[in-house]
């Protein structure tokens, strides 16, 4: 049993603990007070646990308490309107444009924006599954379900809290070891052309840079104790790799394609892959407790310095200078892997100076400031645009349902637009098709349970449809919609086994319901475009705070705290921007961004921030073989030209200093050689041509009409 539970994942132990607390709801107040009373409750419970994902236990309650208390009041709106069309059409426009303007609050209010819907579609439901009621009734017992929930909700999250850390970090190990892996076989081209190199790049930082957001939620906002700063260690670790990781894809082209550079090539994608595998053999050790991985730094340096040495290079050949500097860049990795592995076998409990107060500017920040909906109040906003589509879409699914011929269940044409329907095409598109396919593969499950006349058992398949629905709902739509499908199916069979499911009312409504969505999508649209001013200007400004903070010689703590803080920021632009490069793929072709020019303002503002990761590595690592006088001069300089440049400064003629270096003799010497300030100046040169790069790209994306900086 206990290797089954080390099997888990987050989500599914999420899953499993959303389906128990649902029936724990549902035993405790169908036994003490009937079954009408039961059934509003798990439609309380239903609705309170979608905001219920993997977080530390002190984030619990202020994200479902809110859920519950709008499943009870919307229950009441839909039953005062009970018996009247307008009212009822004004009640599902009123409740799902709001839903929706919760977005403002950011992806952390994806699941309460659906709370406040799925409770309109259960109320809605409501007389065909548990009888008569009066209004108030209903809405009590419904919010009652919500708030038990929310307390079986947060005794799974204290329970289950070093769990979720451990496999938060898992997740974080595991995406830093597909990245790796990747990069490795971008090292040796063993991948498609230079588009395609490029999109898998961007859909592997992106996952990168959400597993590790994620682990920071878990781990820095967990207590202080021996494990947590173990944790903590760890992750701050896989941060740093991650930094060293990007700073790797620097130079490498420079190799050649000829015998040697290939030979070169292969020794360091072989070096990247054995820290992969180490990578990987952590996670198994943190997810099912095998045992920690044999690393040696030593002869890992020893192995990967014979491999280049053996090398067959021209006499004299000028490329050894920097294959001694990519190796020394690989070295900083190893060691970083092999002190990671390090820090794992320790079982004393070592002070750490990352108090939990220094750790909260990296955590995703929590609560509902009103404040946030400001912005918001505008036409010109994506959240706005998408709350009037959505309410629009949803006021008529219903209207015609109601006029369909099985107007008996017009809320599932409700609940099959109010699913497909997302903020962009790209995700519509594919909720449609996951959606009809979930669909139909449920009624066929449904068909057979028909069978069953045990209410029972088909209480226990509506549990688990629960569990499951919660478990994929974000990982594979498919799945939670086939869940989806039993769950509205099975309530009329556990009143009645006798009864004949709706299977192909069903199946009808939600290929109109799809197909509304799909239409509506196109009703007020956000296209990616639309976004780019907004997102170039974040990007600009984190990698102007971060050129700021980076180009500084031997910063003080608190400089190396605001580091960190304005490196997680950089991240955090450039995933945006790569997202919409993502998504903008699958609209029409008049409104699609250029890839050509998206794809360019992603390379050099990763490129920006490898370049500022190097220097600090430099600055860091290397400061007793840098020239303190050029080093304390250069610096301010190009921190300087940077900030003002990445700020809005009009760009003029290209400096000849700034001109990236370009022939195979242009980097300076490394091997044997004391004095690295050469190095730290080419650094330094380079981040001023990509800062200039990446504003002239960004300018290239702007919208006819909009100003160019």
């Amino acid at each position: 049993m206990r290797a089954f539970f080390q099997r888990l994942e987050a989500a599914h132990l999420n899953g499993l603990g959303v389906a128990l607390g649902v029936a724990a709801v549902h035993l405790g107040v169908d036994g003490l007070f009937g079954d009408t009373a039961g059934l509003a409750a798990v439609g309380g419970a239903v609705c309170a646990s979608l905001t219920d994902v993997p977080n530390p236990p002190q984030r619990v309650l202020p994200r479902v308490l809110p859920a519950a208390f709008a499943a009870g009041l919307v229950t009441l709106l839909v039953g005062l309107a009970h018996g009247s069309l307008p009212l009822t059409l004004a009640v599902v426009a009123a409740v799902s444009f709001l839903s929706l303007m919760t977005l403002a609050w950011g992806l952390r209010a994806g699941p309460l924006s659906f709370s406040p819907v799925l409770a309109l579609v259960f109320a809605m439901a409501w007389d065909r599954t548990a009888g008569a009621t009066s209004p108030w009734e209903h809405a009590l017992w419904v919010a009652v379900g919500g708030f038990l929930y929310a307390g079986w909700a947060r005794a799974a999250a204290v329970v289950l809290r070093h769990r979720l850390r451990e496999l938060a970090l898992v997740q974080a190990l595991r995406a830093t070891e597909r990245r790796m892996r990747s990069r490795a076989q971008r090292i040796v081209q063993a991948v498609g052309g230079e588009e395609a190199r490029i999109r898998a790049s961007i859909a592997d930082d992106v996952a990168l840079a959400d597993a590790l957001q994620a682990a920071r939620d878990q781990v820095f906002a967990a207590r202080r104790s021996r494990r947590s700063r173990q944790q903590t260690d760890l992750l701050l670790g896989l941060i740093e790799v991650r930094d060293l990781l990007l700073a790797s894809r620097l130079d490498t082209e420079l190799l050649g394609q000829d015998f040697p550079g290939r030979q070169w090539r292969a020794a360091l994608a072989d070096t990247l892959r054995q820290l992969a595998d180490a990578l990987a053999a952590l996670a198994d050790t943190l997810a099912y407790g095998a045992p920690l991985p044999e690393v040696s730094a030593d002869a890992w340096r020893a192995r990967l310095a014979e491999r280049l040495a053996d090398v067959s290079a021209p006499a004299g050949d000028s490329r050894g200078h920097l294959v001694s500097a990519l190796q020394s860049r690989l070295g900083h990795m190893i060691d970083d892997v092999c002190a990671m592995v390090a820090r794992q076998r320790r079982t004393d409990d070592v002070d750490s100076p990352w108090t939990p107060e220094r750790l909260a500017p990296f955590v995703s920040p929590e609560g509902w400031p009103l404040a946030a909906l400001r912005p918001h109040l505008t036409l010109q906003s994506s959240v706005m645009r998408h709350a009037l589509r959505s309410a629009l879409a949803l006021t008529l699914a219903y209207a015609l349902g109601a006029a369909l011929p099985w107007a008996a269940h017009p809320f599932w044409l409700v609940i099959s637009v109010a699913v497909v329907l997302r903020g962009n095409l790209e995700q519509t598109l594919s909720r449609r098709n996951d959606r009809i396919a979930g669909t139909v593969l449920g009624c066929l499950l449904v068909m057979g349970l028909a069978h069953v006349h045990s209410v029972a058992a088909l209480s226990v398949c509506f549990v688990a449809a629960v569990g499951t629905a919660h478990a994929y709902v974000n990982r594979r739509y498919r799945t939670a919609a086939t869940a989806a499908t039993l769950m509205a199916l099975l309530q009329p069979l556990m009143l009645d086994p006798t009864s004949n499911p709706a299977i192909v009312e069903r199946i009808a409504d939600t290929f109109i319901g799809a197909g509304l969505a799909w239409l509506f999508s196109f009703v007020l649209p956000s296209w990616e475009r639309a976004a780019v001013p907004r997102l170039g200007a974040q990007l600009r400004g984190a990698l102007a705070r971060h050129a700021g903070n980076m180009l500084q010689w031997r910063p003080s703590a608190e400089a190396q705290l605001a580091q960190r803080v304005s490196r997680q920021q950089a991240y955090t632009a450039l995933a945006a921007l790569a997202a919409a490069a993502q998504r903008t793929r699958v609209e029409p072709e008049s409104v699609r961004l250029p890839d050509a020019e998206i794809e360019a303002a992603l390379s050099h503002g990763y490129r920006l921030m490898a370049l500022l990761g190097a220097v600090q590595q430099l600055t860091q690592r290397r400061t007793d073989r840098l020239d303190d006088a050029r080093a304390r001069t250069a610096l301010p300089l190009a921190r300087t030209a940077c900030v003002d440049v990445l700020n809005g400064a009009p760009m003029t003629g290209t400096d000849p200093a700034e001109i990236p270096d370009a022939d195979a003799g242009a980097w300076p010497e490394h091997l044997g050689q004391h004095d690295l300030t050469p190095w730290l100046l080419r650094r330094l040169r380079l981040c001023r041509h990509e800062a200039r790069e990446l504003v002239d790209a960004l300018n290239r994306l702007q919208p006819t009409g909009v100003p160019k900086t």
